[in-house]
């Protein structure tokens, strides 16, 4: 899933409204983003700040509200932002499952055509209940590994893109967001398992014992005299003195 990007924190939109008043008449500014989303600040009349989310791809404006400084105050502004953050990433996971679902769907429709001659016959197994059946089944795709498997095969799914969909816009479209969505995908899995591999050796080199030398100088008449004030020392007689 796409993160949000801000640029102006929620607390210092007011502030910022205020101070850049005359600069924000001319153009909005952009504070936050999320994915294809926008979330852009300006001026609606002399006291009116106005929050506004906008599809950067569509070129449409999704949502609008307005303060008027004279009158609220900075949390509800912030508060304001916040929740149009959140609209954001939610808006944006539905375009990206929606767009994900299509592609999913291809598979499964393409799977079917190669497979027409067992399609009536896997239907009937996976229509009714047989709890024999299931358990035996060792090939049973769920979500998941469906997900890791076809889907994040990139070269898998541009060709299967190019194969299914005759509009260009819409071929280009889809590329980009399954070229990103795969990386963002894998990027994910390969940070889970770096983590993982990570927290393993860390546990692995707190079970090796090491062995650790130190050199110190201790003031005494002779060998016996110095091996015992180094034990004094050692056992905590703040009263030895030592040179590391």
């Amino acid at each position: 899933m796409s993160k949000t990007f801000r640029y102006i924190q929620n607390d210092d939109v007011l502030k910022s409204f205020i101070e850049f008043k005359d600069k924000l008449a001319e153009r909005p500014i952009v504070i936050a983003r999320h994915g294809d989303y926008s979330l852009l600040l300006d001026v609606r009349a002399e006291n009116i700040l106005g929050l506004k989310i906008y599809n950067d791809v569509k070129k449409k404006m999704v949502s609008d509200r307005t303060y008027d400084v004279t009158k609220t105050t900075n949390e509800l502004v912030s508060r304001g932002v916040r929740h149009a953050c959140q609209k954001m990433s939610e808006l944006s996971d539905v375009d990206i499952n929606r767009k994900r679902l299509q592609i999913w769907k291809w598979y499964l429709l393409d799977w079917q055509r190669t497979h027409e001659e067992e399609s009536k016959t896997i239907f009937d197994q996976n229509v009714a209940w047989d709890e024999e059946r299931i358990q035996r089944e060792a090939e049973l795709m769920d979500m998941e590994r469906f997900l890791h498997g076809e889907y994040l095969n990139l070269g898998n799914t541009i060709a299967l893109i190019d194969k299914y969909l005759k509009d260009e816009n819409y071929k280009a479209l889809f590329k980009k967001f399954a070229i990103e969505d795969i990386m963002d995908l894998t990027s994910e899995d390969t940070r889970d398992r770096s983590i993982e591999e990570a927290e393993r050796r860390s546990q692995e080199e707190e079970l090796k014992l090491h062995t650790y030398q130190f050199t110190v100088s201790v003031e005494a008449t002779d060998k016996e005299m110095a091996r015992k004030a180094l034990l004094h020392y050692l056992a905590g007689d703040d009263r030895i003195s030592v040179q590391k």
